[in-house]
């Protein structure tokens, strides 16, 4: 199971008004199902968005875990991703790493481009392949563009398919619901609350994401939070279906915009 939280678009919208930040979240466990070995989760989620439409846009990521089993042992899970995305979001590089008890135990890497008759992945690890992507295929800066033009156009459903570089097999088919927008920082929302959200706009948002190739119907996993029309996000729950995992935010530093 992967424990990383990527937002994970062709429309109006720019990044003009997603500011680069840093923003530090502490985790816990919700949830768990019956059937979980899992008993416990405390960590840290440290997400970094920085970069430009003219020099592209750098996301960094480590969320670190420990996790404890209803037998009584823990461990400790280390996840470090790493992407850059061209400002047009036709091109996209992306790397992620995962360690166990300080032992690597996964690692992916790889570029990915979108074209007009098609994209397409290619993984050099954890082995060398290719995923083809439709040609209305999203990265991840383009899906926060574009889910953030669908809430600010006032609707309630945006659909799209997006390449995070999570998974070696597949893309996702998202489909997010987007609830009625609030103002100001709800309480909990930021370490010291009312200073960096106090003024701004935010929609409860909740993304399902699938697996093209899975006739069930049934999401992979679902994220939802608050989005904040700065691009920064709040209370975050992750559902990975056995295991629903918390995520407050405890820090937030707003880093300087570059000139373009």
């Amino acid at each position: 199971m992967t424990f990383v939280f990527i937002f994970a678009q062709t429309l109006a919208a720019t990044a003009s008004s997603l500011a680069p930040h840093r923003a530090v979240y502490s985790m816990k466990m919700l949830g768990s199902a019956e059937g979980s070995d899992i008993s416990s989760v405390s960590g840290r989620l440290v997400l970094e968005w920085q970069g430009s439409s003219c020099d592209g846009f750098i996301t960094s990521q480590r969320i670190v875990n420990r996790m404890g089993s209803k037998q009584g042992s823990s461990f400790v899970s280390d996840f470090r991703v790493n992407s850059w995305e061209s400002g047009d979001g036709n091109d996209f590089t992306f790397s992620m790493s995962h360690f166990m008890n300080g032992t690597a135990i996964e690692e992916i890497e790889g570029t990915a481009e979108r074209k007009k008759d098609g994209g397409r992945a290619l993984l050099a690890k954890p082995e060398a392949g290719e995923i083809k992507l439709p040609a209305s295929i999203l990265f991840p800066t383009e899906q926060l563009k574009a889910l953030m033009a669908s809430a600010e156009a006032g609707l309630k459903v945006h659909s799209a398919p997006v390449f995070d570089g999570s998974d070696t097999d597949h893309y996702f088919e998202t489909t997010t619901i987007i609830g009625k927008p609030g103002e100001g920082a709800p309480d909990a929302d930021e370490a010291e609350p009312g200073i960096t959200l106090a003024e701004l706009g935010y929609w409860p948002v909740q993304i399902s994401y699938f697996d093209p190739g899975d006739a069930s119907g049934l999401p992979d996993y679902e994220v939802a939070f608050r989005f904040y029309e700065n691009g920064v996000s709040t209370g975050l729950v992750m559902d990975y279906g056995d295991l629903v995992i918390g995520a407050d935010l405890v820090s937030l530093e707003m880093l300087p915009k570059p000139d373009c």
